[in-house]
């Protein structure tokens, strides 16, 4: 049967399409043989993996063309959030994909969107994953937003998603396979506070994958086995799920052809061949070398095999032991399915040290030849006893997936368009007349408190101060046992948690009602799908995790109604100069607590709140449990307040201090000072990137 009338077959029977991930020109050669029905790629700027090889302009094009000649569709992931002065270089590249006619972009940035709505009408825009979109509400917001698909957290089971579906008409893409992470997409911040280098800018340096001591012991407590839902497709086209997604842009070709291959089989199965199907996608997955796997949280919300602290969180075929290494040689025990041009990675568990060679030769013995010159010099002596991986495989690479058998782009003018249409664009963002006129020496200050019951400490004495609390049955229960008066009500905001799951949305819509029905009127929102809750007539800001990094994403947020978003933590100062001028107004962030690096909705019963975790590097962090989430919290708090004057001069003049006390205990009485540099004296803590820089 030739492939068009399979392709057509598939199409009456409402298959979803099937995604892939390339990250080179082979796996994208091997993803179209597989059989995918789209693929997802990244440009070489501003997308979430800035450590893959990625591709140029001019090899999108050539991508393209190549697949739209075969049928298949092709998505571009610039899904990374950035910073103000990447600004000019992104307009120019969406202008190039609008010229190129790519079939989709996957974003997370509302700066992003906002040129590309606004300048760039033809792009199909889809909400990536890392938007946090776990309920119906967020779908709603991002259909109001101009997006055509929602790609969803990789964190909700089926009945959850059969409920969104239900109650949303636009399209639904969700991952079945591939790497997950600890945290909830779009919230983790543990990267970022290692040295700047920022997750949801593609740049993860991977803390989930390091070894941690806790309760006196070492392990991976935070590595994911990866996601396998073969077993589960027909469910999730029950549904009523469009796309089903592939993790895996910076995986070798012969992963993505594996993989695809498996999800290829189950799809194109009628119900009599399913289980023949099913035999062989577990044979071509297990030759992907990937990690453990499991279903993730689509049959259960605490998921009890997706952590396994003992085992490597590394990606791979587990080969042996080494026994001995001399000169590039190394005898390994165990199994010896290595052949000449295998790829592997060598580990050495105790310490969280590893590498990867290629394999120069190999014996039935189990003697494996590398170039010396691969092994780091000071692990040469230290190799005995360490874990022996095939990740790759040169098995595929005479197929026909070559770089030559892409096709050349026809749109032979499309530079010359797209730079003409960019260079235009440039020049309406011309930063705005400076609407500060007077020079600010004070900010405006907002304490993030626990307790409700705590307001009287600080209200009556500062006039000047207003408040942030939780949204929460116990302080709504606190407010209405005080008598507040109007006039403190002004100073009070409510807070809303970023994640709410589909189950939870009544209980915080009847919250929200009974708030406004005793006089407040102010709310903070930390996922865009709070704008669909019931906030007709109230005052609206934003936290910072929705992740605000440039001055279009600010603006984007006005336009919809918040009165003062807030800035990303994560930003350094030149970044914040830099959006102050195109913003023209004044910028709101959080300059002291201590925030979660890790946000999961994983339960482990090892997973102790008493005992601190501790990193090689000797930082001490702390597990709270909150209902349904888990939170990694830093012993160290983050202070900007150091770099006070600097901030306001720069424009940065309404401030948070989260006085929270970061491990659920009750909040100690803080004594507030009469001026922020009484703040400063108090609040010590680490400056994050503000001092430095982020990447």
């Amino acid at each position: 049967m030739n492939k068009k009338k399979k392709r057509t077959q598939r199409r009456q029977r409402n298959i979803p399409e099937l995604l892939a991930p390339a990250g080179t020109m082979e796996a994208f050669s091997a993803a179209l043989e597989a059989g995918a029905d789209a693929v997802y790629v990244s440009p070489q700027i501003l997308n979430a993996r800035a450590y893959g090889k990625n591709f140029s302009v001019e090899q999108i094009a050539n991508l393209t063309q190549t697949a739209h000649s075969k049928k298949v569709k092709l998505f571009v992931a610039l899904n990374s959030v950035m910073k103000e002065e990447e600004i000019p270089q992104c307009v120019l590249l969406l202008s190039q994909l609008q010229e190129i006619g790519v079939d989709a972009l996957i974003i997370q940035d509302l700066g992003i969107l906002r040129l590309a709505k606004r300048h760039f009408p033809k792009l199909r825009l889809h909400a990536s994953t890392l938007m946090t979109v776990h309920n119906s509400l967020g779908i709603e917001i991002c259909r109001r937003l101009g997006f055509s698909r929602v790609v969803l957290a990789r964190e909700l089971t089926l009945k959850e998603i059969a409920h969104i579906a239900v109650r949303s008409s636009m399209e639904l893409e969700v991952f079945i396979h591939g790497a997950m992470c600890f945290s909830i997409s779009g919230l983790c911040r543990f990267s970022s506070f290692h040295g700047g280098k920022s997750s949801i800018r593609g740049r993860c340096v991977q803390p989930c994958r390091r070894i941690y001591k806790w309760n006196g012991k070492k392990g991976t407590f935070f590595s994911m086995g990866d996601l396998c839902a073969l077993e589960l497709i027909p469910a999730l086209a029950n549904i009523g799920v469009n796309s089903l997604k592939i993790e895996g842009r910076l995986r070798p070709a012969n992963y993505v052809y594996h993989v695809v291959k498996a999800y290829r089989t189950i799809l194109d199965a009628d119900g009599r061949d399913r289980k023949k199907a099913l035999s062989v996608a577990v044979d071509h997955i297990d030759k992907s070398m990937g990690r453990p796997l499991s279903k993730g949280f689509y049959l259960s919300s605490n998921p009890k095999d997706l952590i396994c602290p003992t085992r490597t969180a590394n990606t791979g075929m587990f080969i042996g032991k080494i026994i001995t290494y001399k000169n590039g040689t190394i005898q390994v025990g165990g199994k010896k399915n290595i052949t000449k041009g295998d790829r592997i990675r060598i580990v050495l568990k105790d310490n969280d040290r590893q590498f990867s060679a290629r394999v120069e030769s190999a014996t039935p013995r189990g003697l494996l030849k590398i170039r010396p010159e691969t092994v780091p010099e000071d692990m040469k002596n230290t190799l005995t006893g360490a874990l022996v991986f095939k990740f790759d495989t040169k098995e595929l690479e005479n197929r026909n997936r070559q770089p030559s058998t892409l096709h050349k782009s026809r749109h032979r003018n499309y530079h010359d368009k797209a730079y003409i249409k960019a260079k235009k664009v440039i020049s309406q963002l011309k930063p705005p007349p400076n609407q500060r006129k007077n020079k600010i020496t004070e900010p405006s200050v907002t304490i993030f408190l626990n307790d409700f019951s705590k307001l009287q400490n600080y209200a009556t004495k500062h006039t000047k101060i207003s408040f942030l609390f939780i949204l929460s049955k116990k302080n709504l229960d606190s407010a209405s046992r005080m008598s507040v008066n109007t006039c403190i009500k002004r100073k009070i905001t409510w807070h809303l948690p970023p994640v709410c799951f589909e189950y939870q949305l009544s209980s915080l819509e009847s919250l929200i009602k009974r708030a406004r029905d005793m006089g407040f009127s102010r709310f903070q929102i930390s996922n865009l799908g709070h704008l669909a809750l019931p906030f007709k007539g109230a005052r609206l800001t934003s936290s910072y995790e929705l992740n605000i990094l440039n001055s279009q994403a600010l603006k984007l947020l006005k336009e919809i109604g918040i009165e003062r978003p807030q800035f990303s933590i994560e930003t350094d100062m030149k970044n914040i100069k830099e959006t102050s001028k195109h913003y023209g107004q004044e910028i709101s962030m959080t300059v002291y607590g201590h925030f979660p690096l890790f946000t999961t909705r994983l339960r482990h019963k090892i997973y102790d709140t008493k005992s601190p975790v501790q990193s090689q590097r000797g930082e001490l962090f702390f597990w709270r449990q909150d209902k349904d989430l888990g939170y990694l919290v830093s012993k160290t708090p983050l202070s900007f307040l150091d770099l006070g004057n600097g901030l306001l001069e720069i424009g940065a003049t309404n401030w948070i201090i989260d006085l929270r006390d970061p491990y659920g205990k009750k909040t100690k009485r803080f004594r507030l000072p009469s001026s922020w540099k009484g703040f400063r004296r108090l609040l010590r803590g680490k400056k994050f990137n503000l001092s430095s820089l982020l990447q």
